[in-house]
C-alpha cells in the first residue's frame, strides 16, 4: 500500500502554543499535490518541552476528555484535511483518590510527584484519524531526566500494545472503510526514550522497544521525539550549570542532518535488521518493508539542545547479493536499511513521502 507521510520538524518554542501551530501551518502550506495521508509532529511539539517543573507545565496540561491547544490542532487538522494526525502533547490524567498506588497528604489532597488533586502526568502522543476522532492515546514508558524534572509518570501498560490504523487503500481520503479496502496497517508508537535501555541501565542488545515492535508483528513503526543532539551541554556533567548555558548560546550545529544519530537508531532498531549475529528471523517477505517514523524536533531550551535529524528508515529484509557479502555493519550500510528521507538536525523543515507500508 502507498501512503503519503509528512514529518513536521521545528523549534518548538516553550510555552509559546501558537506560535508553534503556526510554524507547523507554515511548513504543510508547502506541501505539493494532494494532502498527506498521515502527519507526524513530535513529541511536545506544541507546547515545547524542557518545562522546569509540574507547577510550570500545569496550565498546559490536557486529555483526552479535555482538549487543548495541541489536541484541539490535530483535531482540526485531521478533520479539514482528512488525514491521519499524530501529536505530542503533556497529558493530565485524573486519578481516583481510593486507588492504593496513590498516597494521601494528610489533607485530603492526592499527591503524586508533586501532583495535587489526583491529577497525574503523562508524556502521551494522541493519534487522530481521517474524521477527527481521537482513536488512540500512548503514554510514554521510558523516561528521561526532563519527564521526571516535571512530575511525569511512567506509562502504566507496559507491553509496548501496537494498535491498526486503517489508511483505507481504496479511497485514499474517504472514510475508515473495511474489509480487504480498509488499508489496515498494525502500528506501534514510541516516544524518544523507549528507543533507549530502560533508565539506560537495562542491558544495550535487550531492545526492549523494537524487539517488542519485531515480535508484535508492527509494520509502521511512529516515534514523536525530543532527542538532544550529541554535543548538547546539558549532558556534560564537568560543566557548571552558567557553563552549559553559555556554551548552548554559542552552539552552532550543522545544517547537514546527523548521520550519527540517525545510525544509532537504526542500531537501537536491531531486531529489524538483517546481520550474521542476528537471532532474529524476519517474518515479512522481501517485497514488504517495516516503515519507522521519527520526527524529532529543533533548537535551543536553556541549555538543551536538540538534534533534529528526522527521518524514514524502511528495513527491507533484502536478500544478500555476492556484493553484499555478510550483513556485518550497524549503520546505514547494511543494505536490509534504506534511509529514505533526512532533515537538518538544526533548521527547520518538512518531510514529505510516499512509501510503501
Amino acid at each position: 500500500m502507498k501512503l503519503k507521510v509528512a514529518i513536521v520538524q521545528i523549534n518548538s518554542l516553550l510555552g509559546h502554543s501558537q506560535q508553534n501551530i503556526t510554524k507547523i501551518n507554515h511548513l504543510l502550506s508547502t506541501i505539493n499535490g494532494r494532502f498527506p495521508d498521515l502527519v507526524v509532529l513530535s513529541e511536545l511539539a506544541i507546547t515545547g518541552y524542557n518545562f522546569s517543573s509540574a507547577t510550570h507545565l500545569r496550565p498546559f496540561l490536557e486529555s483526552p476528555y479535555k482538549y487543548g491547544a495541541s489536541l484541539d490542532f490535530a483535531h482540526e487538522l485531521s478533520l479539514k484535511h482528512r488525514c491521519f494526525t499524530v501529536v505530542g502533547y503533556p497529558e493530565g490524567a485524573h486519578l481516583e483518590k481510593s486507588k492504593g498506588n496513590v498516597g494521601n497528604s494528610g489533607g485530603g489532597d492526592v499527591v503524586v510527584d508533586g501532583v495535587v488533586d489526583g491529577e497525574v502526568i503523562y508524556n502521551s502522543c494522541a493519534v487522530f484519524n481521517r474524521t477527527g476522532e481521537l482513536i488512540y492515546n500512548y503514554r510514554k514508558t521510558f523516561l528521561y531526566e526532563t519527564d521526571e524534572k516535571w512530575g511525569c509518570l511512567e506509562n502504566p501498560e507496559k507491553g509496548f500494545t501496537p494498535i491498526p490504523l486503517k489508511f483505507n487503500t481504496k479511497d485514499t481520503k474517504g472514510g475508515d472503510g473495511d474489509g480487504a479496502n480498509n488499508g489496515e496497517v498494525l502500528t506501534n508508537f514510541g516516544i524518544c526514550m523507549d528507543l533507549n535501555p530502560y533508565k539506560f541501565e537495562a542491558p544495550f542488545n535487550k531492545f526492549e522497544f523494537s524487539a517488542k515492535c519485531y515480535h508484535n508483528k508492527a509494520k509502521l513503526i511512529i516515534c514523536p521525539m525530543a532527542w538532544l543532539s550529541s554535543q548538547s551541554p546539558s549532558i556534560k556533567t564537568e560543566l557548571t550549570q552558567e557553563e552549559k548555558l553559555d556554551q548552548a548560546t554559542q552552539l552552532k550545529l550543522s545544517s547537514d542532518p546527523c548521520n550519527e544519530t540517525i545510525n544509532y537508531w537504526i542500531l537501537r532498531f536491531f531486531p529489524f535488521l538483517k546481520h550474521k549475529y542476528s537471532f532474529f528471523p524476519k517474518w515479512w517477505p522481501s517485497r514488504d518493508k517495516v516503515s519507522v517514523l521519527i520526527c524529532n524536533r529543533v533548537g535551543k531550551e536553556d541549555d538543551v539542545v536538540y538534534g533534529g535529524s528526522s527521518c524514514i528508515l524502511q528495513f527491507n529484509n533484502k536478500e544478500a547479493s555476492t556484493s553484499d557479502g555478510d550483513y556485518d555493519a550497524i549503520d546505514e550500510s547494511n543494505p536490509s536499511v534504506d534511509v529514505v528521507g533526512r532533515l537538518s538536525q538544526n533548521e527547520e523543515g518538512i518531510l514529505v513521502k510516499e512509501i510503501d507500508v
